[in-house]
């Protein structure tokens, strides 16, 4: 379980800043339950799929789209075993500037995607 802060904060470091990316690569952070205690020698490729980064219970990983499939799941896995849970960058970017708002009885999330811009979906 993390802060509900947490989102913006993590986008706020620009962890792959650092790293030269092509214009296709995609980028996602896997979440580890425990902080990673062993090192690694990164990065670590495989296929197309960097992990480029650990920082605490987070990995920072990039891959290229291919017919191969998911091989950056399949590299965490083999890396960090299965118990991890990865979403896109751009999924972490969503949940940082998504606030949930009560309406009445029922749920919604507000996406604030522009200054001046508000879009509401409910929540089932």
């Amino acid at each position: 379980m993390r802060q509900v802060d947490f989102p913006r904060g993590l986008l706020d470091t620009d962890p792959y800043a650092s790293f030269a990316l092509g214009p296709d690569a995609k980028r996602v952070v896997s979440f580890v339950r425990v902080p990673i205690s062993t090192e690694f020698l990164l990065p670590i490729e495989s296929d197309g799929a960097r992990i480029l980064s650990v920082v605490g219970t987070e990995v920072f990983t990039a891959y290229v789209p291919s017919e191969n499939g998911p091989v950056f799941m399949r590299l965490n896995e083999k890396t960090f075993g299965t118990d991890v849970t990865t979403r896109t960058w751009e999924t972490v970017r969503k949940c940082a500037i998504a606030k949930i708002v009560l309406v009445g009885t029922q749920r919604h999330v507000m996406l604030l995607s522009l200054p001046d811009q508000q879009v509401i979906q409910r929540l089932r």
